[in-house]
């Protein structure tokens, strides 16, 4: 395991609420507002400017997504839960201390208020990142991480539960060297089971391997976590109380390969992880045969890798080319119950599995031919055994002028994650938060794109092959 890695591992008011709630003690209830304004009370403004306005109630930030894609890919990159957004763009300093007063004092703030404070921090986070953030962040990162775990659990609305973990997930995914992992997976997974809110257990979920991964957790701890999410996908969802729940299951894959993309050598996991993968292939739900297709696909690349260092492959009792056949019958039925969108999107990633089962290549390498402009270089690993020239991977980080190859699934399982705890502030981060640069430390950012690269771009020949 490399250096950086290995660095890595050391409701809504009222909304009905179930007995589950109750015992966590979320059914609270909510007071009056107050007068102050929550962004007036967290940001100062330098030239003491009027206040800003009110952070809108739930609004999402896809304004925000266009800043950071996966280029010419055809799925684009999930982001889980209700996003947030302000009026008018967040500036000043931020007073942590207010913020932590206000959202433990629940007398005087009601529910609504501490979701306003809550979007505030996670915008501010998101969006107005600097290396200066850690002059006010990093000495109150572990007493926040403490409110944050607390307000997930006993919030009175599942939104203040969901915005609670987004900004733990924001906390543990920006300040280095935290020791949460003790308190912070006991929690977690309490959360997960006791949380009858879809997005709030999809969150946690993502939130445990943060902080298994950057919370002070060791390789054994990630390991462990592997299998906890295999008897996640094992049973559906109902080991964590969630039977037959589709984004519960969906998101322990995700877990699952984000945490895989970290540990070199899980060959002993990987036979028992396979096993749930190929028979979740077997599910009605197209979103979930998606996740199991590019779960396998690493697997089989992660065991590539081990042959190379070891010479000794993962054990596995499965032949990759029946697994590419299968998976390729399963893109032709895609389900007709989702959008024209999506269908189309799940079925190319289910095929870019196929091509790297049968190629031995990573995420969206697309074999269809063209033909290469005059005296134009084309390297040996994009040309078939004819020579004819291939156009390789499409599926690439673009942030400014700046792009970067996703040429494994490794790479993208992490790059996945952080696009779904940042969103489109990502590029406030990526060269400058410690744990986001070694998170993708592989990416390689030395390509640079401009306006008329598309034009550019080879055309395929009227012969190529698609997939």
């Amino acid at each position: 395991m490399n250096h950086a890695r290995v660095k890595a591992l050391k409701g809504t008011a009222g909304k009905t609420v179930s007995r589950k709630a109750q015992k966590s003690g979320r059914a609270s209830g909510a007071l009056t507002p107050q007068g102050s304004s929550p962004m007036a009370s967290l940001l100062t403004s330098p030239s003491n400017s009027a206040a800003h306005s009110r952070v809108a109630s739930d609004v999402s930030d896809d304004d925000e997504e266009g800043d950071f894609e996966f280029d010419d890919m055809a799925s684009s990159i999930h982001s889980s839960g209700s996003g947030v957004e302000a009026s008018q763009e967040i500036g000043g300093s931020f007073d942590v201390h207010a913020l932590m007063e206000n959202l433990q004092d629940k007398k005087r703030n009601n529910t609504e208020l501490r979701e306003q404070y809550l979007q505030i921090f996670i915008k501010y986070i998101r969006t107005r990142y600097t290396p200066e953030t850690h002059h006010w962040l990093d000495d109150a990162a572990h007493a926040l991480t403490d409110i944050f775990l607390k307000d997930a659990n006993r919030g009175a609305s599942a939104r203040e539960r969901l915005l609670s973990l987004q900004a733990y997930c924001l906390t543990i995914g920006t300040v280095e060297d935290m020791d949460a992992f003790e308190a912070g997976s006991k929690s977690l997974k309490q959360i997960l089971r006791d949380d009858d809110d879809e997005e709030c257990q999809v969150y946690a979920i993502y939130a445990l391997c943060m902080t298994a991964l950057y919370g002070g957790g060791v390789e054994e701890a990630a390991l462990e976590l592997m299998e906890y999410m295999i008897e996640i996908i094992d049973t559906d969802g109902e080991s964590v109380e969630a039977h037959d729940n589709a984004a519960v299951v969906c998101a322990a894959m995700q877990g699952w390969a984000f945490i895989a993309s970290h540990v070199d050598d899980y060959a002993d996991y990987a036979d028992t992880a396979m096993d749930a993968f190929v028979e979740q292939l077997d599910s009605s739900d197209i979103e979930i045969q998606s996740h199991a297709g590019n779960c396998i696909a690493l697997i089989y690349e992660s065991s590539r890798n081990h042959e190379e260092e070891t010479g000794e492959p993962f054990q596995l009792p499965y032949d990759p080319q029946r697994l590419a056949a299968k998976l390729n019958e399963l893109a032709k039925l895609s389900a007709k119950s989702v959008s024209r969108k999506s269908r189309r999107d799940l079925r190319q990633s289910l095929l870019s599995a196929v091509t790297s089962l049968e190629r031995g290549v990573g995420p969206y390498y697309s074999t269809a031919l063209y033909i290469p402009e005059k005296d134009s270089f084309v390297p040996p690993s994009l040309r078939t055994d004819d020579g004819r020239a291939e156009y390789g991977y499409r599926c690439k980080l673009r942030l400014g002028n700046h792009t970067a190859r996703v040429d494994s699934w490794s790479l993208f399982s992490r790059a996945e994650m952080m696009k779904i705890l940042f969103r489109g502030g990502l590029q406030n981060h990526i060269f400058i938060n410690p744990v986001v640069t070694d998170c993708l430390e592989d990416a390689d950012w030395a390509e640079t794109y401009t306006s008329e690269e598309h034009d550019r771009k080879p055309k395929p020949s009227t012969k190529a092959r698609k997939r």
